[in-house]
């Protein structure tokens, strides 16, 4: 098998490259201060922020997310960008499992169809990306084709469970919702499998410099898809838990799970061309996010003006970032 070698840091503008494990921690370390500096202002302007209840309906609402940033985050590292069809996948997967699960199918087979389907989804996107072609725009293409394939079936209403509740769907686990084990679960294998893995260093090794990669044997179709395969996990995982929780399902269902997802991965420093980021920075993107948001919403802000401060907040992050790396600092 062909040694694959360390991820190269990122050159800055003047060709020096970041110290190795100053490279590692800063980003992570940046993305953790604006955190700490947004809890710390939530608690100055809110003062029943830090209750058990709101914190607990932070995380639940950073876990959907934060599933879906850190499984999109291997398309990223591998050099293929974003997908424009995240929403359209997710929704997808809750209708068709509260659909399946309404009409008397257990739940964990309605689950193994969910995945099934969105990972079969993912590797045609993957496969299509992989033989040239713009993962943008296929991606945005796929998510059309999803929509309207789903909306025609449902007519554009409302899929219910009816008779048929899926008991662990607002579950907890010593006082921890379900939802939050599974993104911290999520979030450590998908963080591993990057790190650890030979499959994991190849999807960063391309997206870093996909001639080496070539040249080191590396098959990019493979890298392409398997990103993609993740990706379709994540999706199928994040519809199952909203189809699970709410009981019911439409197509405007996650209806800002895709740009939610973004700005979670470009807040957690991963870099948009590929090649350095972390998942581990993309759930925390998530949280920081979720805090932002709760905290706009504790304070009776119009949805306009909570857009308007989470997209200052990742153009804050991205611009801090990206003068780290052209000075070398980070990668």
């Amino acid at each position: 098998m062909t040694e694959v070698p360390a991820t190269p840091a990122a050159p800055s503008a003047g060709g020096a490259r970041a110290p190795a494990g100053r490279s590692e921690w800063l980003p992570t370390a940046l993305v953790f201060a604006v955190l700490v500096a947004g809890v710390v202002v939530a608690v100055a302007v809110t003062p029943n922020f830090l209750t058990v209840d709101n914190i607990r309906a932070i995380l639940r609402n950073a876990s959907i997310v934060g599933i879906v940033a850190v499984a999109m985050t291997p398309i990223t590292l591998s050099g293929n960008f974003i997908s424009l069809g995240t929403q359209q996948s997710a929704m997808a997967g809750c209708v068709v499992f509260v659909a399946l699960v309404g009409s008397g199918w257990a739940p964990v087979f309605a689950i193994a169809v969910v995945l099934a389907a969105l990972i079969a989804v993912g590797v045609a996107q993957g496969v299509v990306v992989a033989a040239g072609l713009n993962p943008v725009i296929t991606t945005l293409a796929a998510g059309a084709i999803i929509f309207g394939v789903v909306a025609d079936a449902t007519n554009g209403g409302i899929v219910r469970v009816g008779a048929h509740p899926v008991s662990w769907g607002n579950s907890t686990i010593a006082g921890v919702p379900l939802e939050v084990l599974i993104f911290a679960l999520f979030t450590v294998a998908v963080g591993l499998f990057m790190t650890r893995s030979v499959a994991g260093r190849r999807m960063t090794l391309a997206g870093s410099n996909k001639e080496t990669a070539e040249v080191s044997g590396i098959s990019f179709r493979a890298v392409t898809v398997g990103a993609f395969v993740i990706f379709s996990i994540g999706l199928a995982i994040a519809g199952v838990l909203t189809g699970a929780g709410f009981g019911q399902a439409t197509i405007q269902s996650l209806g800002t799970l895709t740009i939610d997802a973004l700005a979670a991965i470009l807040v957690g420093g991963t870099a948009i061309v590929g090649g350095y980021g972390s998942p581990w920075r993309s759930a925390g993107g998530a949280v920081l996010i979720a805090v932002i948001a709760n905290v706009m919403v504790l304070n009776d802000f119009s949805t306009g003006g909570r857009l308007a401060v989470q997209g200052a907040v990742v153009v804050v992050v991205v611009i801090l970032l990206e003068i780290l790396r052209r000075r070398g600092e980070v990668r």
